[in-house]
Parts: C-alpha cells; structure tokens; sequence
C-alpha cells in the first residue's frame, strides 16, 4: 500500500515540475521594449523603423530599422540582430510615411489592429515624407523621445489647430457608414518634429491635406475646438483673442430637394492682446471684432468643407453617417452614391462669437 502512495506522489511531483520545465515566458530585460513604430514602404515589402527602451529602468531609447515582406516579418526580424523578442504592450505611437498612405494604408495597417500582442488604441501620425525621418529624429544630439511625441496628438487641446486620432478612430472612419478619418501630419525640420497639417483619407488611401486653419474649422464643426488663439483687424486695431468654451453642433432635415445640413458653432473669447499700447479697447469696438472673429471662423469652416467634402468626396464632418441614423429609408436609397450626392448637398453654416467685456 505504502509503494503506490509514493508512486503517486512522485507522480504529482513530476506533473506539477513539467510547466516550470516547459515554460517559455521571458523577463522584460530579456524583450525589447517597443516604445514607437513607423513604417514605410519600398519596392517589395516595409521598412519598419522602432524606437524601444534601453531597459525597463533606463530611460534612454534605442533605434533600430528592419525591413520585411510585411510589417510583423519585418519586426521579427529585429531579433536577429538584437537577440530579444518584440514587446508591444509599452508601445505609444505608429507613424505611417506618406508614400504608404498614397499606397493603402489597408496593405499594413491590419497588423496593429488584428496581431494578438499589439494595442491598437495608441496614437496615429502620418509623416510629411518618410516614417523614418520621425523615428530618427534627434533634438540636442539625442533621439526624441515617443512620449513627447505622443503628446503632440493631444496639443489640439491648447492651440486648437490640430486633430489627435487612435489606430482605432482611423479604422472605425473607414468602416463606418458615411465618414471618412483624418490623421496628423508630422514634419520633421531644424525646429524640431511638429503637426503641420491634418491629412484625409479615400478609405484607407491619402487624398490631401487640410491646413491648421482649416483643422480648426473642423475641429469647430465637430465640437472638438476646446482652446486657441485668433487674430482680428479692424478698425481698433490687431485683436488677439483666446478662444475657449465653444460648442459645435451639426444636423440634418430633409425638404423637396433633398438634405440641407447645418452646422452651428457658438465659441466664447478673452482678450489677450491689444496693438497699439491701447490699454482699453472702447465698447463700440467690441460688436466689430466679435463679427469678425465669428467670419473668420466660418471662413474656415467652410474651406475645409469646400475642399474635403465637394472637392474631394471625403466626407470627414461625417454628413452622411449623420443622414444614415436619422433617415435609414434615404440612406438605403442614396447611400451607395454618396460621395458624388455629397457635392451637390446644400450647407448652412452660422459661427457665433462672444468676446468677454474687460
């Protein structure tokens, strides 16, 4: 009876003794601690370029460039010179060159929304030529650093001019009925590594680029204007003004002829800065530069909408996603025409502009 116990028991021992045997996990110091990737194309395949920690205590980062015939060989290759297997989860930022989104960005996006290991909600840039340019980039002889790169998606906060958009905001603009996503534009130049414009899409293909001025009009129309600074001239003068608290709001009604959307932005403004020494401004000078701080809005709105939606056809305000849940039955007619009945839509555009009183 005593020889099966301890049969048993070394049995148990055995079993329990086989997964520390078997098991393939590795340390952090053992990975390679991916922090931004950027990807671009060449004649058959993709140059990937990544930036990763030095080590989990280090803050320095590394630089590494890789190429394969798709994206996720070209990262598996790194550990060929490296010795350590990728790590995404610590991953900020994925920077597309701009001769990748001429292509179809659809030939190597899917990796970072469909791999097991990657998180597809980190920020998305596109570059002003070559991804590699962005990751390679080094400010008072040191490579700059992802995080303060990622931060520029969200400086649209403060200066108003620019969008901040997630692998998951592109793919859902795609897909979703009647829209179309946008990115930031990043260059690189001798002042450092900036947004200089806002890119749209055709699908998952490049079809031009807005200006910062016409990303705040769009910004404005989305209700994604939070803050920023606007110049007015006129009769007081040159007028800076800081504007915050406005609201965007964007409808649809339908009449004989069709679709007539609206879009109606309210924004409240404080006085920054005043030429001419004045340390006052008159109250008769306070109703002209609220009309022309509301035209100047409205300029740019419509010029964003003017070129993007009845120029190109990409429907970024996303008009038609906007016709299809308030009318199915008019959708499910003229949803598959869209993008040449978006042209020929009418839009009634009203900015409003209060300045507060010092």
């Amino acid at each position: 009876m005593q020889k099966p116990k301890k049969a048993l028991a070394l049995l148990l021992c055995l079993l329990l003794a086989l997964p520390l045997q078997g098991c393939a996990y590795r340390e952090l110091y053992e990975r390679l601690l991916i922090h931004g990737i950027g990807v671009d194309v060449k004649e058959e395949g993709f140059v990937v370029t990544v930036r990763s920690s030095v080590s989990p205590e280090d803050e320095g980062e590394e630089f590494f460039r890789c190429e394969g015939r798709s994206v996720l060989e070209a990262l598996t290759n790194l550990s060929l010179s490296t010795g350590r297997e990728p790590f995404y989860s610590h991953n900020y930022l994925v920077v597309f060159g701009e001769e990748c989104a001429r292509e179809g960005l659809d030939r190597c996006l899917d990796f970072f929304v469909r791999y097991y290991n990657t998180r597809p909600a980190v920020q998305m840039y596109m570059a002003e030529g070559k991804a590699e340019d962005i990751l390679s980039f080094e400010k008072d002889g040191k490579l700059l650093k992802m995080s303060e790169l990622q931060e520029l998606g969200d400086s649209g906060r403060v200066n108003g001019r620019a969008v901040g958009a997630e692998i998951l905001d592109f793919v859902n603009g795609v897909k979703r009925e009647g829209s179309s996503p946008v990115l930031p534009v990043l260059r690189a130049g001798e002042a450092g590594v900036e947004i200089v414009s806002t890119a749209y899409f055709d699908g998952y293909v490049l079809k031009d680029t807005l200006s910062l001025s016409q990303t705040r009009g769009y910004l404005a129309a989305k209700d994604q204007l939070k803050k920023g600074e606007a110049v007015v001239q006129g009769d007081f003068g040159a007028v800076t003004l800081s504007l915050s608290r406005s609201q965007g709001d964007m409808g649809v009604r339908m009449d004989q002829e069709g679709p007539v959307f609206t879009i109606t932005v309210k924004a409240r403004a404080d006085v920054s800065a005043v030429s001419g020494g004045q340390s006052r401004l008159p109250e008769s000078a306070y109703p002209q530069i609220e009309r022309e701080a509301a035209e100047l809005l409205q300029g740019e709105v419509v010029s964003a909408l003017t070129q993007a939606v009845q120029e190109d056809r990409c429907d970024i305000f996303g008009f038609g996603n906007l016709l299809y849940r308030k009318y199915p039955g008019y959708w499910r007619a003229a949803g598959e025409n869209w993008r040449e009945a978006m042209a020929s839509c009418r839009y009634q555009i009203e900015t409003q502009v209060q300045v507060l009183r010092l």
